[in-house]
């Protein structure tokens, strides 16, 4: 990682979560956000009946890009290819067979991915995928073509998760087809706003994350509370919900060594079964 901001308070959208009441974990945390905002019952209720409006500034943002970069994400990450504008959680496995991270992948162009992970775990993610890249034997690197960029700085990510969601993205566009459908990721502008935003629906409720540039962040955060249907939530109550829903989160969030067999890799939608991946070899494929 390499976030300008060295402290939670530098975070662009702190001030704002200071006026909401907001309650910060540790200065040294990953996610520079609110971990509650002293209200916990609408919290959890904005997942089930509303929208809860999560930032997840400091979250682990990598761009692969170039003309090596399908083959490298074929290698580094587990799960199917994906296709242009698809997007779905993968295990990035090391050579022994342990699983380093899962972070979320989408394809963004012919030759451009941008993988996420708001876990601990990201603080390893991008090391071990610049390490992959400049793997070379015998003079040759098989992915001399892949360029690893840290997006930290680039992007503020704001989720938006809850029944309403999809209804309060939509008032900023012109019909609900601009927004991407589950499992699909796309531009859009929202108040003229250039965004990205991944279409990343559990259990049949919506959920979209939104990346939007810095300097927009606070005006599109406004934006967002705006509506009466939307709740700020703090990490906690997010992780807990999230939990619920994606079955490897309690085992990704353990700080220790993580080793999940292939079997429940595969039954987590989380690697592909032909292998061809690194690491694939040690669990067994």
């Amino acid at each position: 990682m390499s976030i300008s901001w060295s402290s939670v308070s530098e975070a662009p959208l702190y001030d704002e979560h200071l006026l909401l009441g907001a309650t910060f974990g540790a200065d040294d945390a990953l996610l520079a956000a609110p971990i509650h905002y002293g209200h916990p019952e609408s919290e959890a209720t904005a997942f089930s009946e509303g929208c809860a409006l999560c930032d997840l500034s400091g979250m682990t943002c990598i761009l692969v890009s170039g003309s090596g970069a399908a083959s490298f994400v074929a290698a580094s990450c587990a799960r199917d290819e994906l296709a242009v504008g698809e997007c779905g959680f993968s295990a990035v496995v090391s050579g022994d067979g342990s699983t380093t991270s899962v972070p979320l992948v989408a394809r963004t162009g012919d030759s451009e991915y941008l993988i996420c992970d708001v876990t601990e775990r990201g603080l390893m993610l991008q090391p071990w995928l610049s390490f992959l890249a400049d793997i070379e034997q015998d003079g040759f690197r098989p992915f001399a073509g892949a360029s690893i960029r840290d997006e930290g700085d680039s992007l503020i990510p704001l989720l938006l998760w809850g029944p309403q969601a999809t209804a309060v993205l939509g008032d900023y566009v012109d019909t609900a087809n601009e927004l991407p459908q589950p499992g699909r990721v796309a531009n859009v502008r929202l108040d003229k706003i250039e965004c990205l935003a991944i279409n990343l629906e559990q259990a049949e409720r919506p959920c979209y994350l939104v990346l939007t540039p810095p300097r927009m962040a606070r005006v599109l955060w406004r934006s967002f509370l705006s509506f009466a249907a939307v709740e700020p939530v703090g990490t906690n109550c997010l992780l807990v919900q999230a939990a619920l829903d994606l079955p490897w989160l309690a085992s990704v969030m353990m700080p220790e060594r993580l080793e999940l067999p292939l079997e429940q890799l595969q039954t987590w939608n989380l690697a592909r079964s032909n292998g061809g991946f690194v690491g694939a070899r040690a669990l067994g494929a």
